[in-house]
């Protein structure tokens, strides 16, 4: 079975989502309850805890949600199986991912379609350093037809 992966969005919605949830409950818990017991003003610490929480949990629902859409599209496009050969341009190393101590990898391809219009896209990230002589060859490609821009690049077929 193929493995889509998390992307950045994902993780931070990962993140966000129960801390808002939690920051939502005590601000709520705050708010009608009436537990704790505050030097202050207390109406001040129920909205800035209910809102604060409000906000983490829509923002990490909403980069979840992005992020899940991403995979979905990525799993319809390669289970409807509307595939094409891409020409891999180059391989090149993501400098700002370090892994191990090591730099990840990608394999950036295009293919050019009926249209004339020539379309890009890169692998997921490769942790060993893939042979130079892919250059040139051509891997399989697998596109959503209503988001051209969504499309899993299959190395696992040329690796």
């Amino acid at each position: 079975m193929k493995k889509f992966g998390w992307t950045v969005w994902g993780i931070v919605g990962f993140v966000f989502a129960p801390i808002g949830a939690l920051f939502l409950a005590i601000g709520l818990a705050a708010t009608y309850t009436g537990l704790f017991r505050i030097t202050g003003d207390y109406n001040l610490f129920c909205y800035t805890f209910t809102g604060m929480g409000a906000l983490f949990l829509l923002l990490g629902l909403a980069f979840l949600s992005k992020d899940l859409q991403r995979r979905h599209r990525l799993r319809q496009a390669y289970y409807s199986g509307n595939c094409v050969d891409a020409e891999i341009v180059s391989i090149l190393t993501v400098p700002n991912v370090r892994v191990n101590g090591r730099n990840p990898f990608v394999i950036e391809c295009a293919y050019t379609d009926a249209y004339g219009e020539t379309h890009r896209y890169q692998s997921r990230y490769i942790y060993s350093f893939p042979p130079e002589d892919l250059i040139g060859r051509t891997v399989p490609v697998y596109i959503d037809r209503l988001y051209e821009d969504d499309a899993f690049v299959d190395v696992d077929a040329i690796l």
